[in-house]
């Protein structure tokens, strides 16, 4: 298993040489495993839910791309060819580079003692990323929480590499980095700065998708009723799991509420906040004072 689990082990080493038997095992195998991931979620999650697979794919991202960087040194490429994966030709590309063979390893440079400012900068760096990481991934998971789709396990194996990058800060940190980790870092800097001026115009993002959803429900049901209402000359059914023998999942964000199949009947429109769907014999509502995400009372869609 070390051809699997080597990669994770040297996930810090981008400064190494990898050869093709130890980089297309590692690819293949983990492309067979995302997969499957992504057919496990979809069977317990439905259609494009991501949950497992996101999960491995966060945990696999820094060995796979540190394996990457070995593999090109060993081709004698440059590292730069590391920037063809921002679009699909270049993933092809890459690949054909990462298919050739070994070339000779050059001279060895004499050892440099590591200046230590230097690597204060890259740990205080690594810290600032890995930090922010950790923060974002727990807001992430509270925001799936508060919109009703916990998932606090899921998110908790994606933070371990993380809690465990944070903790080699310390037990190596009379180890100098080695050489390209200043690429690596300035890339992840950007990306997070990046992100954060992105930030508002993706905020609340989940819980916006999550009320649509909802309202999409509420119309889809509504829809059956009326065709049934229709079929049965405009008499309203007393019994409404005829019709609607399995509701969909009501997840109302920032309601507090968790998530319900029930519905709720009732002789009249008699909100009492239970945070489930609700029929008064005419129409399908939701019985939720609580405003959604525009403010707006759930009672009243």
């Amino acid at each position: 298993m070390d051809w699997f689990l080597g990669p994770f082990k040297k996930f810090y080493d981008i400064s190494g040489r990898a050869g093709r038997a130890e980089f297309w095992p590692f690819a293949a195998a983990n492309a067979v495993l995302i997969l499957a991931l992504e057919a496990l979620d979809q069977a317990l999650y439905g259609a494009n839910a991501y949950a497992f697979s996101a999960g491995y794919i966060v945990l696999v991202f820094v060995p796979f791309f540190s394996l990457v960087f070995r593999r090109l040194r060993d081709a004698g490429r440059s590292l730069y060819w590391i920037f063809l994966l921002l679009n699909v030709i270049g993933w092809v590309i890459l690949l054909a580079l990462l298919a050739g063979p070994s070339a000779p390893a050059p001279a060895a440079a004499p050892e440099e003692e590591a200046d230590p400012s230097d690597s204060l900068v890259k740990t205080l760096a690594a810290l600032f990323c890995y930090g922010v990481t950790l923060y974002w991934i727990y807001s992430l998971a509270l925001e799936m929480e508060r919109c009703g789709s916990p998932a606090w396990l899921q998110y908790a194996v994606v933070a371990v590499p993380f809690l465990y990058l944070v903790s080699r800060l310390y037990t190596e940190r009379k180890r100098p980095w080695p050489d390209g980790s200043g690429i690596i870092l300035s890339a992840y800097v950007a990306a997070i700065l990046l992100t954060a001026i992105s930030y508002p115009y993706f905020s609340g993002l989940i819980r916006k998708s999550t009320a649509g959803a909802t309202a999409a429900k509420l119309q889809e049901m509504r829809a059956s009723l009326e065709e049934n209402v229709k079929a049965n000359n405009m008499v309203y059914p007393a019994d409404i799991s005829a019709v609607i023998p399995a509701p969909p999942e009501l997840k109302l964000p920032l309601s507090g509420h968790p998530p319900s199949k029930e519905i709720r009947v009732a002789a009249f429109t008699d909100i009492q906040d239970s945070g489930r769907w609700l029929y008064d014999g005419t129409a399908i509502r939701i019985d939720c004072t609580h405003p959604d995400p525009k403010g707006v009372s759930w009672s009243t869609y």
